[in-house]
């Protein structure tokens, strides 16, 4: 069995795995994304069942910027490894939008494709990769899969105790959850979990990353797809989340900076911008363009089954529909408790309507018009629910 066929890897020396939703920003207070035309809003943009090809319309800028130095040497940790300066060398290089797109085409089944469950002569199974961004009840889906589900879950937490050291795959066991001992939340722990040939293996229920974009690599030439999901939240209210977060947070040198400056202050000093778009085209530094948001639109509306906070619940139903995760009274006790204790949005104040709100929203303007296409593709992608039991 595929099982059997471990291959032996060179252990590397990885971070270390302490993992929750907090995140090391990138970019520079230097790098400017284009401007936007009134007329470029998301009424305008085709609906994602219609396929549509990247728009031929030239962004307003092409420069791009190098990014700051200033996280330079910062060795991060695998709960801050989504970003951070230690990940910009590669992406500093634009790629065109059909590069994107092919990236994702052979490695990501389409989200309106039937669920492979199992392999079928000689077809390869459909492995869900639960794309993870911070501040957005990750932490909450990922217990569920855990704990509820009771999946052997891919992600950053099966390396703890040594097993980054392992030389083969195997699913290792941390109280009542199962982990494969791979470390998906750093583009290291991505090209070891490749080199081990996790995509191949069968030993993964599901997988969560940040990096869906390098995530596709482990798919390269093997039968098995992924099938991307994902949680989405406002991107203000997140930047917002990062702001308390970072108040709290002792152990991030390179977001020390933020913690006691006012929520004002956040907003003009922060230098993150446009998470989704960035991750989606790998392109985590220097400036963004209209291209790049059409280009993580086009992946988007091809390839990822939606989820929003605000509907967190019935999200996570939808998940457990579509892959069959569980149908029985024990499943829905388990993720109504996790629903209840985990949802702290009403903990702070949200700021909407302020100065600051709408600072933040001009920084992460790119987001904003990705989540309003997503919230559109939750209600299309509700039809397809309805067809299950």
């Amino acid at each position: 069995q595929q099982q059997q066929q471990q291959q032996q890897f060179q252990p590397q020396q990885l971070p270390p795995n302490e993992y929750d939703d907090s995140l090391v920003e990138w970019g520079g207070e230097h790098d400017q994304d284009a401007p936007f035309e009134p007329a470029q809003n998301i009424a305008n943009m085709p609906p994602p069942n219609n396929d549509p090809i990247v728009s031929q319309q030239s962004p307003q800028s092409s420069t791009f910027e190098s990014a700051s130095s200033s996280n330079t040497g910062f060795k991060p940790m695998a709960n801050d490894a989504m970003s951070g300066s230690a990940f910009m060398a590669n992406s500093l290089q634009a790629q065109s939008a059909q590069e994107i797109k092919d990236v994702y085409k052979n490695s990501f089944y389409r989200w309106n494709h039937s669920f492979r469950q199992n392999a079928d002569e000689g077809d390869g199974r459909d492995v869900p990769v639960f794309w993870r961004i911070p501040r957005s009840a990750s932490s909450t889906v990922e217990d569920v899969m855990s704990n509820c589900y009771h999946l052997a879950v891919a992600s950053a937490l099966g390396t703890r105790q040594g097993h980054d050291q392992d030389q083969t795959l195997t699913v290792v066991t941390f109280g009542n959850s199962r982990f494969v001992n791979v470390d998906m939340s750093n583009p290291t722990g991505i090209a070891r979990a490749k080199a081990m040939n996790l995509g191949a293996s069968d030993m993964a229920d599901a997988i969560s990353t940040p990096f869906l974009y390098e995530t596709a690599s482990i798919f390269d030439d093997v039968p098995d797809s992924g099938k991307c999901f994902t949680m989405l939240r406002h991107p203000v209210d997140r930047a917002v989340s990062l702001y308390f977060r970072y108040q709290s947070d002792d152990s991030n040198p390179n977001t020390a900076q933020y913690k006691g400056l006012s929520i004002d202050e956040y907003a003009e000093k922060s230098t993150e911008s446009n998470w989704m778009v960035r991750f989606l085209t790998n392109k985590r530094a220097g400036a963004l363009s209209w291209h790049d948001l059409e280009s993580a639109k086009e992946v988007f509306g091809r390839k990822c089954l939606v989820g929003l906070v605000e509907k967190a619940e019935e999200s996570i139903r939808r998940y457990e529909r579509f892959f069959g995760w569980g149908d029985n009274g024990e499943y829905n006790e388990c993720v109504g408790e996790r629903m209840v204790n985990s949802d702290k949005r009403n903990q702070h104040d949200s700021f909407e309507g302020t100065n600051a709100w709408e600072a933040l929203r001009k920084k992460n303007e790119y987001d904003v018009l990705l989540y309003e296409y997503a919230k559109n593709l939750y209600t299309q992608q509700s039809t397809m629910y309805e067809n299950f039991n």
